[in-house]
């Protein structure tokens, strides 16, 4: 809203970067920088294309990150250690802004470690419980299978018997001619 008039085309709009400075592995890739574009997810090759990009950067794998400021940024994100240029402006301008108490109290918004503890143990849940539900459809769709193989290999058996090869050919390849014939032999 402030970097574009009322009117103006989209495409007018500046480059810009969100940048989320994670200290443990978003996504579980072990990569020092994810990079994540929007998209449309009923057509995955559809990518907004509005020079917006987001970064998600992963601290706990700063030792492979390619070099440079991006290594250094993570290496003290992670360890508080100040060993290049970039790092030690960085813990300047820390040092410099948490004397200000005024400026801290009124921006400063950080978790405790119980209420980080508390979003990781919500987050973790809601994966534990998608993850069961999955295996749980999974296991039913499997136990759907071999109910629904052992139901039909009863009919073939009962239509041998009686001589009805027809009528198992139709069962094979008709799904409602194979309901029929699942009632009329009660199997």
């Amino acid at each position: 809203m402030r970097e574009l008039p009322a009117g103006d085309d989209y495409d007018r709009l500046p480059e810009s970067f969100v940048v989320f400075l994670c200290s443990q592995d978003p996504f579980g890739y072990d990569l020092p920088v994810y990079h994540l574009e929007r998209r449309c997810d009923e057509v995955h090759e559809l990518r907004l294309g509005d020079a917006s990009h987001w970064l998600a950067l992963n601290a706990r794998a700063w030792e492979d990150a390619p070099g440079g400021d991006l290594l250094d940024l993570l290496r003290y994100a992670q360890t508080g250690k100040a060993l290049g240029s970039l790092s030690r402006k960085i813990e300047a301008a820390v040092g410099r802004a948490n004397e200000d108490r005024e400026w801290v109290d009124k921006v400063w918004s950080v978790s405790t470690i119980v209420e980080n503890a508390a979003r990781r143990e919500r987050i973790n849940g809601r994966i534990a419980c998608e993850e069961a539900r999955e295996e749980g459809r999974q296991e039913g769709r499997q136990e759907g299978r071999e109910e629904g193989s052992a139901r039909f290999a009863a009919l073939a058996s009962r239509l041998i018997e009686a001589g009805r090869v027809d009528d198992l050919a139709q069962a094979a390849s008709d799904p409602a001619r194979r309901d029929e014939l699942f009632r009329e032999l009660g199997v």
